[in-house]
């Protein structure tokens, strides 16, 4: 009889974990190796979409240390559509202010930034997308140091009419 009240609690712990993130479509972080980005070392998203009409909020995540030496991050962010279609974009973040004060969530050496990146979007069609991503910080040797993770988060809005 107790197992049957620990399986029950435990599937009841897991619809309640997935119901407070029921707005997401996707969410991934990938690591970069000793937090070194090299500028010739793109981080890859990909993912389906499948509803063309419910609109999306897209983020930009990252983790880096607290010493990241700059205020800003500037990427390449490449954008590859179902079609074979490309877009390119080039985008800045700020991760201090000009003060140097960390504007992410810190806790001890560690610091999130998200960005949002696209608003309210609807994506054209459906299919597989691809997101490269490339730190654009001019170096002199192409490598920029204490970004540990880049991330991607797309996640369902709610439109003007407040359909979800």
């Amino acid at each position: 009889m107790h197992k049957s009240y620990t399986w029950l609690a435990g599937l009841f712990f897991l619809i309640i974990l997935n119901a407070c993130d029921s707005k997401k479509i996707y969410e991934k972080y990938e690591s970069i190796p000793d937090g070194i980005w090299d500028a010739d070392m793109p981080v890859v998203f990909e993912f389906d979409i499948n509803d063309t009409l419910q609109p999306c909020n897209v983020y930009m995540q990252f983790r880096n240390h607290s010493q990241y030496p700059y205020q800003n991050l500037y990427i390449f962010l490449t954008t590859t559509f179902p079609s074979g279609q490309i877009a390119q974009d080039t985008m800045e973040f700020y991760f201090s202010d000009q003060k140097g004060k960390p504007l992410g969530d810190c806790s001890s050496d560690i610091c999130t930034n998200r960005f949002m990146i696209m608003n309210a979007i609807r994506f054209p069609m459906q299919g597989h997308y691809m997101f490269q991503i490339h730190q654009a910080m001019r170096r002199d040797d192409n490598k920029l140091t204490d970004i540990l993770d880049v991330g991607m988060r797309i996640e369902k809005t709610i439109d003007n009419y407040g359909k979800k």
